[in-house]
């Protein structure tokens, strides 16, 4: 696997390949887990060229201590992405990336408001740079995310459409352990016994989609949020359009319903979602 670390030197060496061939793109923050692998592995499938990579993005945190306390496991996200036969790792630094002080402007709409919009003021912003800006130097044929962070996977759809990205944005699904608890970087952070009682995120989200006929949208969403508010910190409990996320007053409202959920376990901010379209006869 090459490393490299400079935006000109992995531009130019992309520029030197052979017409035709695809390039698949995993941003990351690094802090690796079983839902980057899955992520790693499609592109290694799906494309010539897969390209991780690793960069903790400064203007994704409105809070510094999360900034300061996110994990770095550098050499274990690199002997983990060889294993995977990940083909280039892009470690730039931020003096790199951000060489251009200018910013774009976003206006995201409906997509870009409520949930984590509310809860961590300009993250969406600092997403949307940081990918406009790598997919500028990467140029990639395809880029991975997983649907953990669905919000910002609707951000990213948004970004790629809004300036003429080539790039095709592929959501995968949620990695999850045998509890059902998707698999976060956040994690790391948890203390065993945070890490077990963290499942009930998963086990709420569940219980959601299977009393979606006995309630209506935001009588159940407020149901769901008093029942982590026993052993969590929730901020939000929302049932929403997954296209629009626009909260939903009554299920006729889409045809796409989908919970979302933010809460502290400890002292460690975990999210997750789960679609609530419980049977094959619903689009």
């Amino acid at each position: 696997m090459q490393i490299f670390k400079s935006s000109p030197e992995i531009s130019d060496y992309l520029k030197s390949l052979h017409n035709g061939q695809t390039v698949g793109f995993v941003p990351t923050m690094g802090a690796l887990h079983s839902g980057h692998s899955a992520l790693v592995e499609r592109s290694v499938a799906e494309n010539d060229i897969t390209i991780c990579s690793i960069f903790v993005n400064p203007l994704q945190f409105n809070r510094k201590e999360d900034l300061d306390t996110y994990p770095d496991r550098m050499q274990a996200d690199i002997d983990l992405l060889e294993d995977l036969n990940c083909h280039i790792l892009f470690n730039p630094s931020k003096e790199d990336i951000y060489s251009d002080e200018s910013r774009l402007t976003y206006d995201f709409g409906s997509i870009g408001k409520g949930m984590e919009a509310e809860y961590r003021p300009g993250h969406f912003e600092g997403v949307a740079e940081v990918i406009h800006r790598f997919f500028n130097i990467l140029k990639p044929t395809r880029a991975y995310f997983g649907e953990k962070d669905y919000q910002q996977l609707a951000i990213v759809r948004w970004l790629t459409e809004k300036y003429a990205h080539s790039t095709e944005i592929v959501g995968c699904e949620t990695i999850r352990d045998k509890s059902g608890l998707a698999m976060s970087s956040r994690n790391y952070n948890l203390s065993a016994e945070e890490y077990e009682k963290a499942s009930d995120i998963f086990k709420t989200l569940s219980y959601c989609r299977d009393n979606k006929g006995s309630f209506q949208p935001q009588e159940l969403a407020k149901i769901c949020f008093d029942m982590l508010s026993v052993d969590f910190r929730p901020e939000y409990f929302t049932i929403a359009d997954q296209f629009t996320m626009e909260p939903l007053k009554e299920w006729t409202d889409s045809e796409y319903p989908r919970a979302f959920v933010a809460a502290y376990c400890g002292n460690v901010r975990l999210i997750d979602n789960l679609s609530l379209i419980t049977n094959k006869n619903e689009k």
